[in-house]
């Protein structure tokens, strides 16, 4: 939430990170690494341990607002097709790859995706 404090707009790095992706989902999907690097760089004294925790709740705060989709690249000519599962189903899913295989990048940085939903693209629209 954005409060006025002294004339200026004061968000929190949850909430940064939240517009930075809604901002980069408009010009296409969203892939894992993104969600990652932005948490880090918003989060510069978490440690890895946190990085990964912040970067899942993210994505479930993001998908529970409805403003995003999960989903992978296994659509027709490799466009974005949604999950049809439950959100926690999702978020074991890549669980599973990116905090059990953490090292090896190719096993998530561009497995697991996000899709703009019409109201993520209103908020995005606002900002």
């Amino acid at each position: 939430m954005r409060d006025l404090h002294k004339g200026e707009s004061i968000t929190t790095a949850r909430e940064k990170t939240r517009e930075e992706l809604l901002l980069g989902g408009l010009g296409d999907w969203v892939h894992l690494y993104q969600v990652h690097y932005h948490v880090q760089k918003n989060h510069p004294g978490f440690t890895v341990e946190q990085v990964k925790t912040e970067t899942l709740d993210t994505i479930r705060s993001l998908v529970t607002d409805g403003l995003f989709t999960v989903g992978d690249l296994s659509g027709p000519n490799g466009s974005f097709a949604a999950w049809d599962i439950p959100l926690e189903e999702s978020i074991k899913r890549i669980s599973n790859a990116y905090i059990d295989q953490f090292d090896d990048e190719t096993a998530w940085t561009w497995v697991f995706w996000l899709a703009l939903t019409d109201k993520g693209r209103h908020a995005a629209a606002a900002i």
